[in-house]
């Protein structure tokens, strides 16, 4: 089960394992990126970071989508972590609904600064507004 969604262009670092897991009490971190998925280093460093009692995984979009869609990890308190907006986007469009999502590190050299470390381009706009036509918050 999907409990919290993160946008976090850093994909998993210090603050996921130690502020959000606990907070949310999740058990299991799934990474979906194309790109982490296809660099075997980057997928085993992040791999590593589980621990007793905190599976991590990292899946391209589309595997992701389908280990949520068949309930592999429905046991699970899944904090689903993806690096954009249009990763986001895939996987909702893909049937994997959520009514939140969790903005983290968005950085566009030339976006729109809406906190330090979220900064938007117009692409990632058009898709918030999207998400909230939905009724994604």
């Amino acid at each position: 089960m999907i409990i919290l969604v993160r946008v976090d262009d850093r994909l998993l670092h210090g603050q996921i394992i130690c502020a959000w897991v606990p907070f949310v009490k999740a058990d299991a971190l799934l990474v979906a990126s194309d790109e982490a998925a296809g660099d075997s280093l980057a997928s085993e460093i992040i791999g590593s970071c589980g621990h007793k009692g905190l599976n991590v995984y990292v899946k391209a979009i589309d595997e992701a989508v389908v280990c949520l869609r068949e309930g592999k990890s429905s046991k699970e308190r899944i904090i689903l972590i993806v690096g954009d907006l249009n990763d986001a986007l895939r996987i909702y469009a893909e049937g994997i609904k959520f009514t939140s999502l969790n903005l983290g590190n968005i950085h566009h050299e030339n976006g729109r600064r809406i906190t330090p470390y979220v900064i938007v381009d117009g692409t990632d706009e058009d898709i918030l507004r999207r998400f909230k036509r939905m009724g994604v918050s």
